[in-house]
């Protein structure tokens, strides 16, 4: 898919105003009430990215998801699709404010659970190369923030927990 010139795409979404791009970034990145809902309601996530950038819409849009109106909220699954596939390689990963305040081997633990669904705890924690007492750990404490949900099987005698992403925001 190809992606138009900035004033081309410009004109698409903000019709007769002249939005300079550097300020358009700015805006976006604020959350601007007459900025973002219009971006996000009429750009494709290709487009948003293409002229966001790539680095700063992983990096930014938990917080710009957070700062959407009500009624533009349904627009925001695609964004959604596109943040977890850049950040998590997967379609699974839910964009939450915190994602990035999360101690790093808890986060990239729950990206694998996100990459990879139906992991046992033993099985993340051997593709991260962690103990699986701390892996154990990351497990419940997202656990218990209701970021991942466990199915409890029985595999060859073996009792094991099966780590799913979850979808609702905690």
């Amino acid at each position: 898919m190809s992606v138009g010139s900035w004033e081309t795409l410009g004109k698409k979404v903000y019709w007769d105003r002249n939005v300079p791009l550097a300020r358009w970034r700015e805006r976006i990145s604020v959350g601007h009430r007459s900025y973002l809902p219009d971006a996000v309601s009429i750009m494709t996530p290709a487009e948003f990215v293409r002229f966001y950038g790539l680095a700063k819409f992983k990096r930014d849009w938990p917080a710009i998801r957070a700062k959407l109106p009500d009624e533009v909220i349904k627009y925001a699954a695609i964004f959604d699709l596109a943040w977890s596939r850049a950040v998590g390689g997967s379609w699974n990963l839910r964009p939450t404010e915190d994602y990035f305040s999360m101690p790093e081997k808890r986060r990239d633990f729950l990206t694998q659970v996100a990459r990879a669904p139906g992991m046992s705890i033993y099985e993340v924690a051997k593709s991260l190369g962690l103990q699986y007492r701390r892996a154990h750990d990351h497990a419940a404490n997202l656990l218990g923030d209701g970021r991942i949900r466990a199915v409890e099987t029985i595999e060859r005698g073996h009792r094991k927990m099966k780590l799913f992403p979850t979808y609702t925001s905690p």
